[in-house]
């Protein structure tokens, strides 16, 4: 279910799946840009054009929507109302939240889905269709980590305001609701049309497209050079062709618009890593150090280490705390089952195992890997 808040008049505070695209290992305040990086051709592939799209265009159909549920002569309060009550009630637009699917806002009407992106840019449009005054927040939440094809997804959010005269809504068709304290920064109209041509440069990666991918990511930097993101997504394309030096620029970059960016200096840090280049990879690992324990996935592959080694206890805890920030991750709880059988621990390993086929996608594959499996501590590792 969706999210409404009523701010106060004073001062209000009040994305998207943008997809942050951070590299697995194989085993395992911003500042501007005075003169951005040339962005270099993707070697042998071939070149796609990406169109421009009105990101807050009305289709006729929006503007008879509109007509019937916000009239033009209300007030701006009752306006602002009456649009965020038609478009989240459930039995009148019908939306329904999908965070995989970005869109633009004629296509997020007629298909009545979309993620928080897709959402926040057609109530944008319909606002300011009828003279009420909207924007896109950015809202800080915890990272929702999601690994694809042995690449990371760190997913950001958005969500909108809409003013009236006294009163402005906070909209999040997500329907978080324990977050409403968290901190909000507006953004620009050409910071939320970069983070759509981003997403779909990332849907195509996980697609190992990467002329297309390449494509739309230099489309959304195109669009605005100063999210640090951008660049390090484009690394990541880089990265794919086997372009390190070009990925190196993009992830510095990254850095240079915000020292912070930990998925810049994690990937950074690798490719200096593999290339033995071990002074300049010592630049970054602080930053690497500080942000991995925050990253579930690397827990696991440290877990697996641990595993491999004989270090089951090791490996055990350190499933735990990946559980603790990824519960719904299947990988996790198997490979806790496997741990926990090794040190004895038997309910709870068929409890872990339990969950992880609940959860499962290729729950068929779990069944039929632990058929002729005699006891819990024979449970064969999953594939990579």
């Amino acid at each position: 279910m969706m999210n409404l808040r009523l701010k106060s008049a004073f001062r209000l505070y009040r994305t998207t799946l943008a997809a942050l695209v951070a590299w697995l290992p194989a085993a395992c305040v911003s500042t501007a840009l005075t003169g951005p990086p040339r962005i270099a051709p993707l070697n042998n592939q071939p070149e796609v054009q990406v169109a421009e799209v009105d990101f807050h265009a009305l289709s006729p159909a929006m503007e008879k929507f509109l007509d019937l549920y916000v009239p033009v002569e209300d007030s701006r309060d009752r306006r602002a109302w009456n649009l965020v009550w038609a478009t989240t009630d459930e039995n009148v637009l019908g939306f329904d939240y999908e965070p995989s699917l970005t869109k633009t806002s004629i296509q997020t009407f007629a298909e009545r889905t979309g993620n928080c992106l897709a959402f926040s840019s057609m109530l944008v449009a319909m606002a300011r269709q009828r003279g009420l005054t909207a924007w896109y927040q950015e809202v800080e939440v915890p990272p929702n980590w999601q690994s694809v094809n042995n690449t990371l997804l760190v997913s950001k959010h958005i969500n909108v305001v809409v003013e009236g005269n006294r009163d402005e809504w906070e909209v999040d068709i997500s329907g978080r609701r324990e977050e409403l304290a968290r901190k909000n920064k507006r953004i620009s109209d050409k910071a939320a049309l970069a983070q759509y041509y981003n997403n779909l440069g990332a849907d195509a990666l996980m697609q190992e497209e990467l002329a297309e991918a390449y494509a739309y990511i230099v489309k959304a930097i195109e669009t605005d050079a100063s999210l640090s993101f951008l660049w390090s997504n484009l690394a990541v394309v880089y990265s794919r062709n086997h372009q390190n030096e070009e990925a190196k620029r993009g992830y510095l970059t990254a850095l240079r618009l915000d020292p912070r960016d930990a998925n810049a200096a994690n990937n950074l840090y690798l490719i200096y890593e593999q290339e033995g280049n071990y002074d300049s990879a010592q630049k970054y690992k602080r930053i690497v150090e500080r942000h991995r324990k925050k990253n579930p996935y690397y827990l696991y592959y440290l877990s697996s280490l641990a595993f491999d080694e004989g270090r089951y206890q090791d490996s055990r805890d350190m499933l735990r705390k990946a559980i603790d920030l990824q519960e719904k991750e299947y990988r996790f709880h198997y490979s806790l089952a496997r741990s926990l059988a090794q040190v004895g621990e038997l309910n709870e390993a068929q409890a872990a195992l339990d969950r992880a086929l609940q959860l499962a996608p290729e729950e068929a594959w779990l069944d039929a890997s632990m058929r002729g499996v005699n006891s819990l501590d024979d449970l064969p590792a999953l594939p990579d």
